[in-house]
């Protein structure tokens, strides 16, 4: 695989903030979107409500750590956890009365992956010095 060309320290740093606002606002509106959906339409009374919410934070809780210390490699395979949410949001979408839940979901999840996918990238460029003064 061919490396990345440099890139202007100025145009890095400003691509690394906007990819960074976005993972996070996608992160956080991605577990928003998650417990809105347990809250809207509850599980059987049968079923934990703590025990559901914790199957489906726990594998994005996971990441927050490295996600907020700014770590390039966490991001990036915070990207196939979040194929799994986009999955289950497209199906999700497809259920009756789940339309807006669904399609949420599957867009917080699709732009978390783009987002945090170019953010680990681009970390990595900075880590290693690859870009121009």
């Amino acid at each position: 695989m061919k490396a990345a060309q440099p890139l202007p320290k100025r145009e890095l740093e400003m691509k690394l903030k906007v990819s960074r606002i976005l993972t996070l606002i996608c992160y956080f509106g991605l577990l928003v979107t998650l417990l809105l959906g347990l809250v809207l339409f509850p599980p059987p009374e049968e079923a934990r409500f703590a025990v559901i919410l914790g199957v489906l934070w726990v594998p994005l809780l996971v990441f927050f750590p490295f996600v907020w210390l700014k770590k390039p490699r966490p991001h990036i395979w915070l990207c196939f956890v979040s194929l799994i949410y986009f999955m289950q949001g497209t199906t999700t979408a497809f259920v009756p009365g789940k339309a807006g839940i669904g399609f949420a979901q599957a867009l917080f999840a699709l732009i978390l992956f783009t987002a945090a996918m170019l953010y680990g990238r681009w970390r990595a460029m900075q880590l290693r010095g690859a870009y121009l003064d």
